[in-house]
């Protein structure tokens, strides 16, 4: 899953569609911090949803080569998925700091590629989406909300370059087309692990 590079002495990530998923989560619920010596990777997920911090842990020790710390949050309903190493921002092409003033977004090589795009949607929309369905008025959509307006267009450009027809809201991109939903959230496989 790695190779070093000689120039920074650190793993040089590959770009698989594990690391695609793994920048659509962290893109969602994850932040990244910088500290004097080294960097840290945190994901807040749901206490409750072991099976999904489960697969968040496998996936950070697949691309890191390194097991992550999981912290329960006292008091709260949160695990915190945690991560110390260096040059985890420049690796990810992600930056370090707010999300939203940093106006996040997706990597240009994840646009690239059809199988890294699924996968970085799966990411976002795991963490920073829902999908509703009311029976009784047979309508049902699968949404992404999120503040930064960069990430918000980047999620509507590739869900409209593989063929879907999102709608662009102040603070949401959601896809409300009975049967767009469904092949949306099969392709994607929602919270299926």
């Amino acid at each position: 899953m790695y190779k070093t590079d000689k120039r920074s002495h650190y793993k040089k990530l590959i770009r698989d569609v594990r690391l695609a998923e793994l920048i659509g989560v962290i893109l969602g619920d994850g932040n990244l911090y910088k500290h004097p010596r080294t960097e840290n990777l945190r994901i807040i997920c749901d206490s409750k949803d072991t099976i999904y911090v489960k697969h968040i842990a496998k996936l950070i020790k697949r691309i890191f080569n390194k097991r992550p710390s999981i912290i329960k949050r006292k008091n709260e309903n949160a695990v915190v998925v945690s991560l110390y190493q260096c040059k985890i921002c420049e690796r990810l092409n992600l930056p370090c700091g707010n999300k939203i003033k940093n106006n996040v977004r997706i990597p240009p090589w994840i646009h690239r590629d059809r199988k890294f795009i699924v996968r970085c949607l799966k990411g976002l929309f795991e963490t920073d989406g829902c999908f509703q369905e009311d029976k009784s008025n047979y309508a049902q959509y699968i949404e992404f909300k999120n503040n930064c307006k960069q990430l918000r267009r980047d999620v509507y450009n590739i869900l409209t370059k593989i063929g879907f027809n999102p709608q662009f809201g102040s603070n949401y991109i959601r896809l409300a087309k009975r049967n767009e939903t469904f092949n949306f959230k099969k392709l994607i496989d929602f919270r299926n692990y």
